[in-house]
């Protein structure tokens, strides 16, 4: 009768123990960004199943500190003005994603506009398995918002350092100088026309500092050029082609 009572509270232990494994995992996301005053800053959340089932998840803000004249988001991929999931009821979103066993999700996006003041912001996301809300993982992001960067620099990051385009306006060669800080990330320039077509995309070599984009087959007029790392948008900035 002693044995039944050890092996029923052994079983019982276990089973706890299986219901309350984490299942979900952020992975290979940054959490501090610097960025500068009346800047949006993007970052993807990236959640990977860990368990051998598949999990069914949403997200959520649970704790923030950011100014007054800061607002943040959560969108899927970059569409915030469709796809916006912070609007909740109670903690729960409405977005569902389903996630299956060693997949990683890369729509969810955090997004915090960088308001009229500088100063550090702070806020935390949770992502839940909804069947079983204790089982989560949580990341606290960082924000420096400062009034503007150095001299010449368009962005930085713990990831990438880049900096404005000279010359601007280009007749011949426009150049690019940049420091990657952290070679696990992938960064690229693409320049876009005013209508939005691709005119040029530009890996940046981790090994190098510089790069130099030939506008000889450009056409005159305004372009945008934007920074992207791990394939999402982080800077964009306009470049004029003269000849």
């Amino acid at each position: 009768m002693q044995l039944k009572k050890i092996v029923y509270i052994a079983l019982l232990t276990l089973f706890g123990f299986a219901a309350s494994a984490q299942s979900l995992e952020i992975v290979n996301t940054e959490a501090n960004q610097k960025g500068v005053i009346g800047q949006d800053m993007r970052t993807v959340i990236k959640v990977k199943n860990i368990s051998n089932k598949p999990v069914y998840f949403s997200v959520s803000e649970v704790k923030k500190v950011i100014g007054s004249s800061q607002k943040s988001f959560l969108c899927i991929n970059n569409d915030c003005d469709n796809g916006n999931i912070a609007e909740r009821k109670g903690n729960i979103s409405k977005y569902v994603r389903k996630l299956m066993p060693g997949e990683i999700d890369e729509s969810i996006v955090a997004v915090l506009e960088g308001g009229l003041v500088q100063g550090i912001s702070t806020i935390t996301y949770q992502v839940f398995n909804i069947k079983q809300p204790a089982d989560y993982a949580q990341i606290e992001m960082q924000y420096e918002i400062i009034e503007s960067l150095e001299e010449g620099l368009l962005y930085s990051s713990r990831a990438v350092d880049l900096s404005d385009v000279y010359p601007n306006p280009v007749t011949e060669t426009a150049v690019f100088d940049y420091t990657i800080k952290n070679d696990s990330k992938e960064a690229k320039i693409i320049i876009h026309n005013v209508l939005g077509s691709v005119a040029g995309e530009y890996k940046l070599n981790p090994f190098e500092r510089q790069l130099k984009v030939s506008v000889e087959s450009y056409n005159p007029g305004v372009y945008f050029y934007s920074l992207y790392i791990d394939n999402e948008g982080v800077a964009t900035k306009k470049l004029v082609v003269r000849k």
